[in-house]
This record gives C-alpha cells, sequence and structure tokens, in this order.
C-alpha cells in the first residue's frame, strides 16, 4: 500500500459555509462489518480542492473510523471546530477558514460525500458520526453547495492503482527512474497527486527521489529551455527546493526574439515551467508561440525538424502553456487549437500523436493525456468530449492492465512512460500542477523525515 503525501505546496482550500452546517453537525453513518472490525481494512480519500482536480489518499485501519478520522489519516492537516454536537472542517492543509471563524466564506464549504457504487451522494451525517468500512471510497470537495462533482470512482481509483505501480518501479539504490528525463516524468507524476520528493522511496532505507533529482538536475536543466522548463514544472510540483547552479527557465530567455528556446514545444515547456516558478511571462513569449502555429490550427514540436508537421502533443502542450501565462480560452487561437485536437480525435475517445502520419494514425495513451490535461486547462470536462459512445477517460481506462500500469496503445504491454503520463490526467491536473517560488537547495540536501503512516 502506497502511503506517501506531500505536506509542501499543493494548496487544498478550506472552509465550510452556513448553508451545509447541518451536514457536519447530524450523527448515523452506514453500518460497518463485524470484519472490519477484526481485520486490516483500505479506504480511499479523495480530495477536490478545485473543480476537475484532485488529489487521492489510500488509509489502512483495523477498527470502524469516522470520516473525519479516516481525513486525518491521510496526515494532511485538517483543523476543526467542536460545536459540542460534532465537528465542522475548517481548513485542510492549513489553508481556509480559521477555527475560530469556521464559517467565514458565505458560499463554499467542504463537501462530504461518499461513492456508493455507481454515484457520488452527499452524506446526511456528520464527518465526526459517520462511519466507514474496508474499501469505502470518500468525497472532499471544497464547492459551492450543489455545484460541480468528483471524478467518477473508476478514474480515481485508476490514478491510485497506477501510482502503486509506480511506486513499484523506483530504484531501491538510487531513488531514481533510471534516466533523468524518466525521474523528472515521475516527479510530475508524484506531484500531481500531492507527493513530496523527498519522501517518495522504495522502502524506509531506500534513497528518496529529490536525492537522485538534485544529483542531476544541473546537467539535466543545462540542456535547454525544455528541460528546465519540465524539472521546473516538477519540482514546483513536488519538490522542495531549487538545485544549486540548475539553469531555470528564465535563463534561457530572450527578449529581443521572445524565445526560451526554438520551437513551439521547447517554447512550452519553458512557458509551463517559468509560471510554476512564480515568474511573470512576457508578452513576447507567448506571441512568439502563438506565431508558430499551424493554418490548421496545431502546432510542431521544432520547425523542420525530425517528424516535423503538427500533432497533438505539442498542440496541447502550447494550449496549456498560453492559458497558464493567461490568455483567454475563448482567445482566437485557443480557440482554432482545440478546433485542430476535436478532427484529430479517434472514434474510440482516444487521440492519436499525428492524425495525419503515415506510420500509424491510432490512439495512444501519452497523446490522449496530454489532450485531456488541455481540456481541463481551458475548463472543459473530457465528458464533453464523447464521440462514437466513448471518450479520453474511457479510452485511457481501457489501457489500464490489472497491476496498475498503463500500456502505450492496446497490446504493447505496461509502459512506465504511459503510466507516469497519464496519472496527472486522471487527476484532472492540467499544468503547471502548482505554482510556487522555491528557495535553493543546501549543498547538502537532507531528506525531510518522513511523515507517512507507513512504508510503500
Amino acid at each position: 500500500m502506497l502511503c506517501k503525501f506531500r505536506m509542501v505546496g499543493c494548496v487544498l482550500l478550506g472552509g465550510i459555509g452556513l448553508v451545509g452546517a447541518f451536514l457536519w453537525l447530524a450523527g448515523g453513518g452506514r453500518p460497518v462489518s463485524a470484519a472490519s472490525m477484526l481485520t486490516p481494512a483500505r479506504a480511499l480519500i479523495a480530495i477536490q480542492f478545485d473543480q476537475g482536480s484532485q488529489v487521492v489518499h489510500e488509509i489502512s485501519f483495523t477498527s470502524p473510523i469516522s470520516g473525519l478520522a479516516a481525513l486525518q489519516l491521510t496526515g494532511i492537516p485538517v483543523e476543526t471546530y467542536d460545536f459540542g454536537g460534532g465537528y465542522a472542517v475548517c481548513s485542510i492543509n492549513g489553508v481556509g477558514c480559521p477555527a475560530d471563524n469556521c464559517f467565514c466564506d458565505p458560499t463554499h464549504f467542504w463537501n462530504y460525500e461518499y461513492w456508493d457504487g455507481s454515484a457520488w451522494q452527499g452524506y446526511m451525517v456528520g464527518a465526526g458520526q459517520s462511519s466507514i468500512s474496508d474499501g469505502a471510497l470518500e468525497g472532499w470537495r471544497w464547492a459551492e453547495w450543489g455545484v460541480g462533482s468528483l471524478p467518477a470512482a473508476p478514474q480515481l481509483l485508476a490514478a491510485q492503482s497506477a501510482l502503486d505501480w509506480l511506486a513499484t518501479q523506483q530504484s531501491s539504490t538510487d531513488g531514481g527512474y533510471g534516466s533523468v528525463a524518466s525521474s523528472v516524468e515521475s516527479l510530475l507524476a508524484i506531484g500531481a497527486n500531492g507527493f513530496s520528493a523527498s519522501d517518495w522511496r522504495y522502502s524506509p532505507a531506500s534513497p528518496v527521489l529529490m536525492s537522485f533529482i538534485l544529483g542531476k538536475a544541473s546537467a539535466y536543466a543545462q540542456l535547454g529551455a525544455s528541460n528546465s522548463g519540465k524539472l521546473a514544472s516538477g519540482l514546483s510540483a513536488a519538490g522542495t527546493c531549487w538545485p544549486s547552479g540548475a539553469k531555470s527557465p528564465v535563463d534561457y530567455y530572450s527578449a529581443s526574439t521572445g524565445q526560451f528556446e526554438n520551437g513551439a514545444g521547447p517554447q512550452s515547456w519553458a512557458i509551463l515551467g517559468a509560471v510554476a516558478l512564480g515568474e511573470t511571462i512576457p508578452v513576447s513569449a507567448t506571441n512568439y508561440l502563438k506565431g508558430l502555429q499551424k493554418a490548421d490550427g496545431g502546432w510542431e514540436w521544432i520547425p523542420g525538424g525530425f517528424g516535423s508537421g503538427t500533432d497533438t502533443n505539442t498542440t496541447a502542450l502550447a494550449l496549456q502553456a498560453l492559458l497558464s501565462s493567461g490568455e483567454q480560452p475563448t482567445a482566437t487561437q485557443v480557440i482554432s487549437g482545440f478546433q485542430y485536437l476535436d478532427t484529430a480525435q479517434n472514434d474510440d475517445g482516444g487521440f492519436p500523436y499525428d492524425p495525419d502520419s503515415l506510420w500509424g494514425t491510432d490512439s495512444d495513451a501519452n497523446s490522449t493525456a496530454y489532450v485531456i490535461q488541455a481540456i481541463y486547462a481551458a475548463g472543459d470536462s473530457p465528458d464533453s468530449w464523447t464521440i462514437s459512445a466513448s471518450d479520453p477517460i474511457s479510452y485511457l481506462l481501457g489501457l489500464q492492465l490489472a497491476n496498475g500500469s498503463f500500456e502505450w496503445q492496446a497490446g504493447i504491454g505496461a509502459s512506465l512512460f504511459a503510466t507516469q503520463r497519464v496519472i496527472p490526467a486522471l487527476l484532472g491536473r492540467a499544468y503547471p500542477l502548482a505554482i510556487q517560488s522555491l528557495p535553493a537547495c543546501p549543498t547538502v540536501f537532507l531528506p525531510l523525515v518522513s511523515n507517512s503512516s507507513g512504508a510503500k
């Protein structure tokens, strides 16, 4: 079981509105089986801190517990207020309403829900009085009453299973995932779920992922703005500091050209990385990216490079870069980009790398995941991209194997790269995953003391 969670940088908004106060103060709960009182039980806690963006945490327990206790077992700080007849959740992870003013937001509060096997249902009981059993799926949403919804359970369970499988692929000797590039992809995957690279390790005695990254970061970021931007995106979400000597995306920026690096792909990753570190993106940088858009609405990685021509991956990244830097979803370039993606979608709900490729136009997990992230970035839902009774999420779920890993395409077998790529998409996370400035890492990196409730 994976029992890791990130305590820095992933903001979970908190508070409870007066409209829903009665939900937290009533008694009762669902029945708990006698077996769950005697044997270890597991439950999944899903927390949505923004519509379409959520994290999932698996917990274990050996006796009947309340929903509030289950939330606290995730290790995420929870601030509550005791009304005498029950508890109200005021904030999660230290952000939200303080306990002495628990109803400070008149419209938003933490909706408390459970999955009944086919749909999310609102609790008519207090989180302090509810009782959960083995296999329960609990949901928390910071939202207005009756507005929005968590994704269906299969999507969240798929993300959790993929994270569990990813954990087994980590090196027990150096904390990495083989190459630096693959390790950075893992940064993005675990950061999407709020896990820290300073806690992420194969076993309690193994090196953490952050240690591996620090030893390689400077050379990796030196290879170009694209690498630096991807590193920045990963570290802002899953890291604790910026590696000494590593070039940041802004170090590559040219005011005279607007370029971080030649080509839409590298430019997009550089913009996303700069945004992730809290930098303001110059207008010339976004204008340069806009100017690379092709007549069909798509973008290509590098003009004239190998396999040149528009593709879904670069287009999805360019859209996320533009949207993250302040471009509106109604902007002409953004609309044209999504029109290109619309024409590229296959009848299975997925997306190919290049819909006009001579080497095959079948859908694949990586391309579909990137497009899903672009859809979320624009405030849309993958459900609205249903075609021939399928949608992008359904296509991805069909590629998951029994061990939790994902195939790149059906029949190919488990793929580390595909599994890393789909996790942020399943969690509804667009790039950048988090925005925060990072302090410089110390010369000697000492990983944080593990705050997990058990080993991976």
